[in-house]
């Protein structure tokens, strides 16, 4: 008795195999132009994060003001320094309908390398006084570090300083570094302090 089985023959294999090697080529292209585009949002993203976060600095920066008691302070890696703020209105204040009144305080940015973001706090001019600060919030992620340089007058030119406890700077120089993808990134921007002299 003759054996009917039938078996694939060597062009159908050809064909079946030349046919997974473009589905799998075309599932490969839609897996890799997606992980671009992943990676291409992410550093946007960050960067917007960073690009919002200066911009905040910069205006807190704007509201300095010198007054006795609550010093200008800076390293590189954190700035406290009085300005005007929004705070709570006193509930027995003439603001108290509009909830929200500017007063002077204190502002004061830390970088936090354990968790690799930068934090703001703020404080009325009781507790700047006292050192207590409010509850810390985040204002930037995804932080490799940072550095900050003061810039102030001198009589020939500019000094530029690591680490000021003395007296107002005319500004800061602030380079943010981060990581998107294993890649190293430096955003940098000067943040003028106009009472320091900066304008």
């Amino acid at each position: 008795m003759r054996n009917q089985s039938r078996g694939f023959t060597l062009v159908e294999i050809l064909l079946v195999s030349a046919m997974m090697a473009l589905i799998s080529l075309a599932v490969f292209n839609a897996f890799s132009n997606g992980f671009k585009l992943w990676a291409r949002g992410e550093h946007v993203m960050v960067e917007g994060n960073i690009a919002i976060f200066l911009d905040g600095l910069a205006q807190d920066l704007r509201q300095t003001v010198t007054i006795s008691g609550i010093p200008f302070k800076g390293d590189s890696t954190e700035i406290s320094f009085p300005a005007i703020i929004r705070a709570p209105a006193d509930p027995n204040s003439s603001g108290a309908r509009e909830g929200v009144v500017h007063q002077i305080g204190a502002i004061r940015y830390v970088f936090d390398p354990g968790e690799k973001k930068i934090f703001r706090y703020q404080a009325v001019y009781g507790q700047a006084l006292n050192g207590e600060w409010s509850r810390p919030v985040e204002v930037a992620s995804l932080i490799e570090d940072i550095s900050m340089r003061y810039y102030f007058k001198a009589d020939k030119g500019v000094d530029i300083k690591e680490m000021t406890d003395q007296g107002l700077p005319m500004g800061v120089m602030i380079d943010v570094q981060y990581l998107v993808q294993g890649q190293t990134y430096h955003m940098r921007r000067f943040l003028v302090i106009p009472v320091g002299g900066g304008i």
